[in-house]
Order: C-alpha cells, then structure tokens, then sequence
C-alpha cells in the first residue's frame, strides 16, 4: 500500500504547477477582457459576448475548484448572497420572453460578476499578487490608451479598435484607475510620475470621445478624494482650475444636437425611470428577461417627457432594448428581489470601504481609496450605461469589489 502513496513533495509540487496554470488563466482572461482580442462568435447571431463569458467562467470554475478550504468559507454571507443571485438570474433568463438570448446574456452577467469577485477573494490575496496585478492593469491601461490614440489618429474615434461606442471604453479606463491610484497614493516617487501621466493620458482619451460624464467624473473623483484627505487643497486648487477650463472648452465647442432636450440619450435616459418602473411592475419577481423586446410595454403607457413624441420613443424603445442604466435595467429586465439583493450587497461592500479609506491601515498595501474612487466612477457612469452588461467592464468592477477586506481585521497575506 505504501507504493501507492504520492509522495509529499511530489504533492506540492503538483499544486504549485496548478496554482501558477490558474494564475496565468487569470491574467490571460483580464488580458482579453481589458483589450477584447482575441474575439470569437460563439453563437452565429447572437451580439452576446459569449466569449468572454466563457473565459470568466472557466477562470471561476478553476479558481473555485482548487481553491484553498480556507480560502472560502462555504456558509459565508458572500457565498449565500452569490447562489441566490445566480438562481435568479437563472430562472429570470428561463421564464423570461426571450429564453435563449435571455438566459445568454445572464450567463455572461453570472460569469463575469461572480468570476470578477470570487477571483479576486481567492487569487488576490497575498501581497505578492496584488503587487503583480497592478502592475499588469498599469500594462493593459497604457495598452488602451496608446491603442484609443491610435484608433483616434485613422478612424476618428477612440473606441474603434476595441469597442462598439466610447462607453464601455470609458468606463473601462476609470475602473482601471485603481491602478495609477495605487501608485500615486503609495510612496514611490517615480511610481508618482508614472500614475500622473496615466492619468492625464485618460483623461485626454475622454476628451477625444466626447463623453460629457468621462469629462466631469474626474472632477467628481478629485472632490472626494479631498473628503479623504489625500488630496491637499492647494492641490486641488491646481488641479481643478485646469480641469474647469478643459471642461467649459469642451461644452462650449459641443455639436448642438448633443445639447437639445430632443437629443436621444436625453429624453430616453429621463423616460426609461417611469418606463422601467411600468415595466417591472407588470414582471415583479422575475423581470421580463435581459435584452427582451420593450415594444408590448407601451400599449398602456403615456410618455412623460415634454420634448419628444411617442413615434421617436417607441422607435428609440424597438432599437435600444435597455434602460441605458444598470439599476434601471435589473428592475425591469431581472426583478425586483435581484435588484434589491444586489444593491444591498453593495451598500455593504461600500460601507466596509469608506471606513477603510477614512482609517487607512499601513497594514495594507493597497490603499483603499485607490478601489473607492473607481468604484465610485464606475456607478456614476452606471447611471448612463448598462455597463453590467458587458463582461469587459463587470469583471474589472466586480474584481475591485473583491479587494474590499472581508471583514473588520483582516490582514492580506504577505507572500
């Protein structure tokens, strides 16, 4: 019997080659994710990005499945909160009006989501990884900035290269941010250099998408780092004046269709708050599915918006298919009881971060402002964009969510 026994060391070894293969899928799935290259159509006809969702559910799967036992607490809140999600999303996607694409889209949602957090509960622990990590986001953030340029340089626009409009790319570069952050709060002096000039790269990357939200959350972000305290306001002083020119040059040199109320994400954004309610209270618990056709929805409903007709919003309703916000897309396309869990599960989440960002610890390497503002970022473009939506920008948001410390007292592994 004793032959059969592996031998100890032949154990570990095997582990280690099996901790550095689920490692390198990790970074290969961010990698593909923060760039989208390569792509895939997995389905003919479906726009889902199948691929993607893919990745981020293997990358779960082989992270749970060698996952340390102490690593993840089986009857912890985090784990009952995600089976619930997932179930609902589940039978959302089941019973919804459309059954297939429905149940695609809450696949990439679930993947994405849960790959994001759960991947960075169990691979992102120790010091040593959260260093390497940050320096790959600084790699895949100079990467989008140099290839938006580009992109910008032949085609005109930003986002050709990567993405199917500025959005999703936008967002991308914010929640990125953690990144320089990261560096510009710690103590490197030329860490420093590096982070301010990513920084303003970004921010000249927003200017050429023209995107009146990527212009003015900086703004935001600078405000509440100030709150904190790590922002001095003399220096604020010398960053916000600047920015506050930048930003009357750019609305002031705005097509003027982009400022009229008829303007279509306008009046679609300010109708889809009654629209989404008139439609989640007709599919309470379940929603109507992700991406379901809205059309049957404005038999019984009065437009309330002042400044278009029903013609062009039941035409923008046919070619949109979402509330162009993700809280509002939830409520009418997953339900109430999934909206409410999820945003109680953030509540939570961001509470545990504002007191660590207000009492930061030297304990830890990774300051907690450097997660709160993009996290911030990212749900103020949110109310925009259904940016759950795309696996590109849930992984990375979800992922940040994950680096929240667990509980009170926790300390990150060192190695």
């Amino acid at each position: 019997m004793d032959q059969l026994k592996m031998p100890v060391g032949h154990c570990s070894a095997s582990a280690s080659r099996t901790d550095k293969l689920i490692w390198l899928l990790f970074c290969a799935t961010s990698l593909q994710l923060a760039f989208l290259h390569p792509y895939l159509v997995l389905i003919p006809g479906e726009r889902a990005n199948l691929f993607s969702g893919l990745l981020c559910a293997l990358t779960l799967g082989a992270a749970c499945l060698f996952a340390k036992k102490e690593t993840i607490d089986k009857k912890s809140p985090e784990v009952l909160i995600s089976l619930a999600l997932a179930l609902l999303v589940f039978f959302s996607g089941i019973f919804s009006l459309t059954p297939g694409s429905s149940s695609a889209r809450g696949f990439i949602v679930l993947a994405s989501g849960l790959g994001g957090f759960w991947c960075a509960r169990i691979l992102l622990t120790p010091e040593s990884r959260q260093r390497f990590f940050i320096r790959l986001s600084l790699i895949m953030l100079a990467g989008i900035l140099l290839l938006s340029l580009i992109s910008y340089f032949f085609w005109g626009n930003v986002y050709l290269i990567m993405d199917g409009n500025p959005h999703p790319l936008d967002t991308r570069i914010l929640i990125l941010w953690f990144a320089p952050l990261a560096l510009l709060f710690g103590r490197s002096g030329s860490g420093k250099i590096v982070a301010a000039l990513l920084l303003a790269v970004s921010y000249l990357v927003f200017y050429l998408s023209g995107l009146r939200s990527a212009m003015l959350i900086p703004l935001i972000l600078c405000l509440l780092a100030s709150l904190f305290g790590a922002l001095r306001f003399k220096y604020l002083l010398l960053i916000f004046l600047p920015l506050m020119g930048i930003i009357s040059y750019f609305f002031y040199h705005l097509p003027q269709e982009k400022i009229g109320k008829e303007f279509e994400p306008a009046y679609y954004r300010a109708e889809n708050y009654p629209f989404s309610w008139h439609i989640a209270l007709k599919h309470p618990l379940l929603g109507i599915g992700l991406r379901a056709p809205r059309e049957e929805f404005l038999k019984d409903y009065e437009i309330r918006y002042p400044y278009v007709t029903r013609e062009n919003f039941v035409d923008s309703v046919t070619r949109i298919r979402s509330s162009e916000n993700i809280f509002l897309t939830f409520m009418a396309e997953v339900g109430f009881p999934f909206l409410i869990l999820y945003l109680f599960s953030l509540v939570i989440l961001f509470i545990r971060l504002v007191r660590r960002a207000a009492r930061p610890s030297p304990a830890y390497f990774l300051p907690p402002l450097a997660l709160l503002l993009p996290l911030a970022a990212a749900l103020l473009q949110f109310q925009v964009l259904d940016g759950l939506l795309h696996p590109q920008i849930s992984w990375f948001f979800h992922l940040l969510l994950g680096l929240i410390p667990p509980r009170d007292g926790y300390l990150p592994a060192k190695t």
